[in-house]
């Protein structure tokens, strides 16, 4: 049983850009590494990006991105805005011709990094892809992670500090960039998120995120499971790989997780040293990070195609791995609320 999506059919593509990062957010994977520097499968960080033209060949190559509607640039050990050729990345993925026109790139951001020059070109390039794709923001939209306001953000988005961040995502709107918030739930910030719902609006963000769920409200629904998702029908283990094709799935299914390194995945959970090394004592296809890599020479669909990935599939059923029992049970479903405000036309 080979891997049952190939190239042309991936509508969502993940992307770590860069293993650099201004802030110390302490559950991250990058702390882990941090603190951790000697242990084996060490990845490490702040010390590599994804060049420009690295990037364009990754996605030349022989590949075929008839479907793909989404390129998401926020990785496990990554602040996307660090890696120094994204104008150009983003400028190219949009002028190349490889895409669909209703191809949209969203970039994952806690705000804190460069400066407003770089924010105003960003904010001009969203301006300028503004055409509406599956959703009724514009063809380049960035999510600001802003768990709180002034007197709480920091708590957990350390190292981000509130006037430069404040600064950055103004300059951005004011230059036409389409925005939304963010907001994951904390003990310290709960009591914030109907002010931070408002702020949103008066700022000009066009939607606000609030992800996982206040204590109050674990008290009547299940314990929560993760940073956003609920268990609502008991124990089962069944998984349904949200990296694959699923119809009742409604959002953008069928997709694939690149690291800095090349690395390609079926998603982002499987991503960090510390899965991966579990991964090659648990998955009985040992895996081979030269083989299964864009730096080798080989295309993604030549990576796809790989006996790693040809029976990948089966396995995650037969041997039940952990992170696909957490994420992908077929009785998990998404506590993401999604408040939408004016969009901008």
């Amino acid at each position: 049983m080979s891997w049952p999506v190939n190239v042309k059919e991936v509508k969502k593509l993940q992307m770590e850009i860069s293993n650099y990062c201004n802030a110390r957010c302490p559950a991250c994977a990058r702390e882990t590494s941090i603190l951790n520097p000697d242990k084996q499968n060490y990845i490490g960080v702040n010390n590599k990006y994804v060049s420009f033209d690295k990037f364009k060949e990754w996605m030349d190559n022989g590949n075929f991105w008839w479907s793909l509607r989404l390129i998401d640039f926020c990785g496990n050990y990554d602040e996307p805005t660090t890696n120094p050729d994204l104008l150009d990345i983003i400028e190219w993925i949009f002028t190349s011709g490889k895409f669909s026109c209703m191809l949209q790139v969203n970039i994952a951001t806690n705000g804190g990094t460069r400066n407003k020059e770089f924010w105003k070109e960003l904010g001009k390039l969203s301006s300028k892809y503004r055409y509406a794709t599956l959703t009724n923001l514009g063809r380049l939209n960035v999510i600001w992670g802003i768990d709180g306001l002034e007197d709480t953000n920091h708590i957990y988005r350390r190292n981000v500090e509130w006037n430069k961040l404040q600064e950055n995502f103004r300059t951005y709107i004011a230059a036409g960039g389409r925005a939304s918030w963010q907001f994951i739930y904390f003990k310290h910030n709960e009591h914030q998120d109907e002010l931070a719902r408002q702020r949103s609006i008066d700022e000009g963000f066009e939607r606000i995120k609030f992800r996982g769920t206040k204590r109050k409200e674990q008290q009547v629904v299940q314990p929560v499971k993760g940073k956003h998702e609920l268990d609502l029908q008991g124990t089962t283990e069944k998984v349904v790989c949200k990296a694959c094709h699923r119809p009742e799935y409604h959002g953008l299914d069928t997709g694939l997780y690149t690291t800095v390194q090349g690395t390609v995945l079926p998603c982002c959970w499987w991503g960090t040293e510390s899965q991966l090394s579990t991964l090659e004592k648990t998955y009985s296809y040992k895996y081979d990070k030269d083989d299964n890599n864009l730096n080798s020479g080989k295309s993604f669909q030549e990576i796809l195609d790989s006996p790693w990935f040809s029976n990948l599939h089966k396995k995650i059923q037969a041997e039940k791995f952990d992170k696909c029992i957490h994420h992908c049970k077929e009785n998990i479903i998404s506590t993401i609320n999604n408040q939408i405000h004016y969009p901008k036309t």
